[in-house]
């Protein structure tokens, strides 16, 4: 979304919904776009491999030698890396980084997949699980739950109108029923964080920020080659399936 408004291909819009909206919802001075809906970067674990007592409570608790051979990574998460790394100062946790790395964690594809694989329990730690996947498997009864460490990081899933949209009002029309309280109520439903503070969920309960979607279009090649030396052996970052 950042991207098409570079472009400009996207259109100013407004819905009375966006007095409802948590401010993280809006990108930095202008409202071409908004945040439909968030997810979170969370530990997920097996609650039969990993008592709750014993989890890790900050980032740094995680290079404990104890966890050595029971953490796992997914493979695409480059802006999660990089709005950790920056968070910590990116000296400081370039060298976090290396460290974990250092413990070899499993390198998974795919989120959901990774979620799957701790309710097996192939993996008793998912590093940067979504928080969404854990809390479906969980309410399905498997032995699984999450948590966040700080700091708390999610991602945005944004709309936006199409400048020169072919049917502008029937845009504004489903932006508007996405946004408004009927339409998170659905969000809300399948376990995805809505982005209007009237929906209340338990999954955004804890302090969190959303990840600036720049660092994609303005750092990416040199975060994706950091991560690639990292986590993959040099392998390019493939789309996450």
């Amino acid at each position: 979304m950042e991207a098409l408004y570079r472009e400009k291909l996207l259109e100013d819009f407004y819905t009375p919904a966006f007095a409802e909206l948590s401010p993280a919802a809006f990108p930095k001075g202008h409202r071409q776009y908004v945040a439909a809906r968030f997810a979170f970067f969370v530990l997920g674990y097996n609650t039969n491999l990993v008592k709750a007592s014993e989890l890790p409570k900050t980032y740094e608790d995680l290079l404990d030698p104890k966890w050595n051979g029971r953490l796992a990574i997914e493979s695409t998460d480059v802006l999660w890396f990089a709005a950790l790394a920056k968070s910590m100062g990116e000296e400081r946790g370039l060298a976090y980084f290396r460290r974990l790395a250092a413990m070899k964690p499993t390198i998974r594809n795919g989120h959901i997949l990774g979620a799957q694989l701790v309710a097996s329990g192939e993996i008793p730690l998912f590093v940067d699980a979504y928080n969404n996947n854990m809390e479906t498997l969980k309410k399905q009864g498997a032995p699984v739950d999450w948590k966040p460490l700080q700091p708390a990081f999610g991602q945005a899933s944004s709309l936006g109108l199409a400048k020169d949209s072919r049917r502008p009002h029937a845009a504004l029309l489903f932006a508007e029923f996405l946004l408004s309280r009927e339409g998170q109520e659905f969000f809300r439903a399948v376990n995805r964080v809505p982005s209007n503070l009237k929906v209340d969920t338990p999954l955004n309960q804890f302090p969190h920020e959303i990840i600036d979607p720049a660092i994609a279009l303005d750092e990416g090649d040199k975060w994706d080659k950091l991560w690639s030396s990292l986590f993959l052996g040099g392998k390019p970052v493939e789309k996450e399936e």
